[in-house]
C-alpha cells in the first residue's frame, strides 16, 4: 500500500501544532482552535475572534500550546495580519484568519497544510477546546463531500456520538488519518432533529479554500499539487469576466454553426474533417454589435484598414458540455473523450476556463448562491475536479508522478508509483489532455484506465482526429454500445433545441404585437435533425472517425440550445416587463378613480396607454412614460390625502 500511516493507528501527541485561543486575558475565555504554521503564524476561523454583533477582529488574543509540554501557561499574544482577516460573508464563503505571534512559540514543529481532494468517507481527526475541558477533546468524523450554505465547505460526519463536535471546535485542525497530513480547519457544526431523529454533523474549510482566500499561506505553507496546472487554466482577466464571458447573448454569425456543422459531417473523402470544419460552437456577438445580424460595418474601417485579428472567446457550447459532464449529469458517462485541436484556441479557451472555474482553489466563484447566478449551465460548480493533467511530451513515470501527487501517493512505498496507482487510486474525476501527444500514448492510455478500475470518471481530450492512442482508447475505455448510446444522447439533445426554439418562436409571435426590438430566434433544429439522421446511417459507425462526428455534432446542438435558450430568456422578460408596466400603469390610475381626480394625470397616462396598447413599443420608452405617470399620480394622491385630513 502506498499511505505511509495506518487510518487507524496514528500518533496525536506528535500534533504540538494544535493551539488554543483566548480572549486577550490568561484566564480569558477561551474562544476556540487554530493551527500553528511556520514563522510564528496561526490560522483559525474569522468568527472565532470577531467582535460580537460586527465585521471586526479583537485587538489580540492569547494562543496556548496545549502540546508543548511545560510551555508558558500565559501564552502568547497574536494580532492579524494585514490583509489576511476574512469575515465570513453573507453565502458563507471565507470566516478565515492569520494572526502573527508575539514572540516564538514554545514548540519546535509547525504545520504545512496539504492539498487533497473530497474523498467520501475517507477518516479524518481534530481537537477542540470545549468548556471546561482544559485539556481538549478528540474526535473523528467522515468526509461526506461539498457541502453547507456555500461551495467553500466539505461535510464531516462523526463517526461516533461520543466524536460529536460541539462549540469551541472551530479552527481546528483536521488531520487525514491515512498520511497524516493537514488537510483544512473545522468550520461549523449542525445539530437538527427531523421526525425524531437527530442529526449531527459538522464542516470544515478545505486547503483549497484557505489558499485562494490567504496569499501568505498559499504562498509558503502548502504542500501537494495544484487540482489543475498552470498549463490548463485561464489567466486572472479571463476569469474576471467569468461566467460572463460564457454567457453571452444569441446571435451568432449567420452560417456560423451550418458551417461547422457542414465541415465536420462532410468535409475529406473519409468522411472526417478537414480544414478548420467541425468548430462545435459560433463565435457569437452582442445584439446589434459589429458582426452580428443586421448591423452595420464596423465603424472605422475601410477598404484600406485590414481587419483586427479577433481574439479567442470560450466555445460556449463546449463550456457547458464540459460543466454538464464535471456535474456527472446522468446522460454522460463516466468516460467521455473530446477534441481540442491546437488551431480552435475558442474551444481551448474553453477548457482552460471552465477546468480553472471547476478547481476550488482557482475559481473565483464563492458560492452556487452568488449574486449573479450563471444561468446558462456554462460555469461549473467550485471543486467539482478533482484532478487535471496535461499529458503531452511526458512519459509514463512523469504522468504516474503527478497523478499519484494528486491523490496524496506520493509518500514513502514499496511499490513503483504505476503499480501504487492501480492498487491505491482514489476515484477521483479527472480530465487528461493531449492523451495522442504523449510521449508513449498507448502505454500512457493504458495508466488512465486503472483510474477507471479503481471507480474514477474520466475525461479524455485529444489533440488529434486520428492516433492510435485514440484507437486504443475506443478499444480499452469505451464499450461496443458506446457509439449508439451516444447517438441517442446527441438526439435528445437536438430534440431539446427542436422544443426550445418552438417555445421562442411563439413567445416571439406573442411579444410582436406590443414590444421591439425583438431578439432573433435561431433555427438550428432542422439542419442538425438532418445532421443526425446521416449519423445514423453512416457505415462507419464502428470506427473513431465516427465518434469525431459524434464528439462536433453533440457539441454544435449544445451551443445551439444556448442559443435558443437565450433569446428564449430574453423574450420572456420582454414579455414579463411588458406586463408590469401595465400593471403599474392600470393600478394606480384605479387608485386616481378611487379618489375621483383621474384629471390629475390625464395627459401623462393617455401617453403611456398609447405606448402599451397601441402596437410594438420599445420597453424603455413605455417605462419612462409610465414612471411620470406614476409620479405624478403619487403626488396627487399624496396632495388629496393631506386635504381630506
Amino acid at each position: 500500500m502506498g499511505a505511509s500511516i495506518s487510518e487507524t493507528n496514528f500518533r496525536t501527541d506528535q500534533e504540538n501544532w494544535r493551539v488554543r485561543l483566548r480572549m486577550g486575558d490568561p484566564r480569558g475565555q477561551v474562544l476556540g482552535a487554530g493551527v500553528l504554521l511556520g514563522d510564528g503564524l496561526v490560522l483559525t476561523c474569522a468568527h472565532v475572534i470577531r467582535i460580537a454583533g460586527t465585521d471586526d477582529h479583537q485587538p489580540f488574543v492569547i494562543v496556548e500550546f496545549p502540546g508543548s509540554g511545560g510551555g508558558d501557561p500565559a501564552g502568547l499574544r497574536a494580532t492579524v495580519v494585514p490583509k489576511h482577516w476574512v469575515p465570513r460573508a453573507d453565502d458563507h464563503s471565507g470566516d478565515l484568519a492569520l494572526l502573527q505571534l508575539a514572540g516564538p512559540p514554545p514548540v519546535t514543529s509547525h504545520a504545512i497544510l496539504h492539498r487533497l481532494p473530497t474523498i467520501w468517507n475517507r477518516r479524518v481527526h481534530f481537537a477542540g477546546y470545549p468548556s471546561r475541558i482544559t485539556g481538549g477533546k478528540w474526535a473523528e468524523a467522515l468526509i461526506k463531500g461539498p457541502g453547507g450554505p456555500g461551495d467553500e465547505w466539505v461535510q464531516i460526519d462523526p463517526v461516533t456520538e461520543a466524536d460529536t463536535l460541539m462549540r469551541r471546535f472551530s479552527g481546528a485542525g483536521v488531520v487525514d488519518n491515512r498520511t497524516g497530513r493537514v488537510i483544512g480547519i473545522v468550520v461549523s457544526k449542525l445539530d437538527s432533529e427531523r421526525e425524531g431523529a437527530h442529526y449531527r454533523h459538522g464542516y470544515m474549510i478545505p486547503t483549497g479554500t484557505i489558499v485562494k482566500h490567504l496569499d501568505l499561506v498559499r504562498e509558503r505553507f502548502v504542500s501537494g499539487r495544484p487540482p489543475v496546472p498552470a498549463t490548463l487554466t485561464a489567466d486572472p482577466a479571463t476569469l474576471a469576466a467569468g461566467p460572463a464571458t460564457l454567457a453571452a447573448g444569441p446571435n451568432a454569425r449567420d452560417g456560423a454553426l451550418d458551417g461547422g456543422l457542414d465541415g465536420g459531417l462532410d468535409g475529406g473523402p473519409d468522411g472526417g474533417l478537414n480544414g478548420r470544419p467541425g468548430r462545435a460552437a459560433a463565435r457569437t456577438t452582442s445584439p446589434g454589435s459589429p458582426g452580428s445580424p443586421g448591423s452595420p460595418a464596423h465603424p472605422g474601417l475601410t477598404d484600406e484598414t485590414p481587419p483586427r485579428t479577433p481574439r479567442p472567446s470560450p466555445d460556449r457550447g463546449f463550456a457547458r458540455w464540459l460543466t454538464r459532464w464535471l456535474a456527472g449529469e446522468e446522460d454522460l458517462a463516466d468516460v467521455e473523450i473530446t477534441f481540442v485541436r491546437d488551431e480552435d484556441q475558442d474551444a481551448a479557451l474553453a477548457l482552460r476556463t471552465t477546468l480553472t472555474l471547476a478547481d476550488r482553489e482557482r475559481s473565483p466563484r464563492t458560492s452556487i448562491a452568488a449574486s449573479c447566478p450563471d444561468d446558462t449551465g456554462t460555469a461549473p460548480r467550485a471543486g467539482s475536479l478533482d484532478l487535471a493533467v496535461d499529458v503531452s511530451g511526458k512519459t509514463p513515470a512523469q504522468i504516474a508522478q503527478e497523478i499519484a501527487e494528486g491523490m496524496a501517493l506520493d509518500g514513502p512505498g514499496l511499490l513503483p508509483m504505476p503499480a501504487r496507482i492501480a492498487a491505491d487510486a482514489l476515484p477521483l474525476t479527472t480530465v487528461a489532455r493531449g492523451v495522442d501527444d504523449a510521449l508513449q500514448p498507448l502505454e500512457t492510455v493504458e495508466l488512465l484506465h486503472t483510474l477507471v478500475r479503481r471507480g474514477g470518471r474520466l475525461l479524455l481530450v485529444f489533440r488529434q482526429l486520428e492516433s492510435p492512442a485514440l484507437d486504443r482508447t475506443y478499444e480499452l475505455l469505451l464499450d461496443p454500445a458506446r457509439p449508439q448510446r451516444w447517438l441517442e444522447r446527441v438526439g435528445r439533445r437536438i430534440g431539446a433545441l427542436a422544443r426550445t426554439e418552438e417555445l421562442a418562436r411563439e413567445l416571439r409571435r406573442r411579444a410582436a404585437t406590443c414590444v421591439t426590438p425583438l431578439p432573433p430566434v435561431p433555427r438550428y433544429a432542422p439542419d442538425l435533425e438532418l445532421k443526425a439522421a446521416r449519423l445514423e446511417a453512416d457505415p462507419r459507425q464502428g470506427t473513431t472517425g465516427f465518434l469525431v462526428k459524434l464528439s462536433y455534432v453533440e457539441r454544435t446542438a449544445e451551443t445551439a440550445l444556448l442559443e435558443a435558450e437565450a433569446a428564449h430568456r430574453v423574450l420572456t422578460r420582454q414579455l414579463a416587463c411588458h406586463q408590469d408596466l401595465r400593471g403599474l400603469l392600470d393600478g394606480h390610475q384605479a387608485r386616481l378613480a378611487a379618489h375621483g381626480i383621474t384629471e390629475a394625470a390625464a395627459s401623462l397616462h393617455q401617453v403611456a396607454q398609447q405606448l402599451l396598447t397601441g402596437g410594438p413599443c420599445e420597453l424603455r420608452v413605455a417605462e419612462a412614460a409610465v414612471d411620470r405617470f406614476v409620479q405624478e399620480a403619487r403626488k396627487a394622491l399624496a396632495t388629496r390625502t393631506e386635504g381630506d385630513t
